[in-house]
């Protein structure tokens, strides 16, 4: 047998022994019974219950010297964000098309992820705009999580 297939065969052979052992577990009685199965996250950890309330949040998000503001409504799931939307509040027209460029991209950026992974840096060319998002999650955070 090669190297290789020692290795197949081992980890075959573990991948049954675990199969075999986790179908089934030992009464105090000495007799097997089914094992109840658990849901579990992406990540493989059980999860009791969720973090941040399920729902509808809005919040304003503040930024810059001017300041400067960003409206964020997000839909949570499971802790994970499943709906954004990001509402432009600029006047001025140069921070405007900034604001509806990075409103266009934030969808496919959070959508899917857990609410406290996600923290924007530079999106479509914005610096200062990613900065009033990350104020509205937090407010959005603080809100779900009360």
């Amino acid at each position: 047998m090669t190297a290789l297939s020692k290795k197949i065969t081992a980890a075959i052979g573990i991948s049954l022994t675990a199969a075999i052992t986790g179908c089934a577990s030992t009464d105090a009685d000495g007799t097997s019974s089914p094992s109840a199965s658990s849901s579990t996250s992406d990540n493989g950890a059980e999860r009791d219950t969720s973090t941040y309330a399920d729902g509808e949040f809005e919040a304003v998000g503040w930024y810059g010297n001017l300041p400067s503001s960003i409206g964020v409504t997000v839909t949570l799931a499971d802790d994970r964000i499943t709906a954004v939307t990001v509402t432009p509040r600029a006047k001025d027209e140069t921070s405007l098309a900034l604001q509806k460029r990075f409103a266009a991209a934030v969808p496919r950026l959070v959508v899917g992820k857990d609410i406290d992974s996600v923290r924007l840096d530079r999106v479509a060319g914005n610096s200062g705009t990613p900065k009033g998002f990350n104020d509205a999650l937090a407010r959005i955070k603080a809100e779900a999580s009360g």
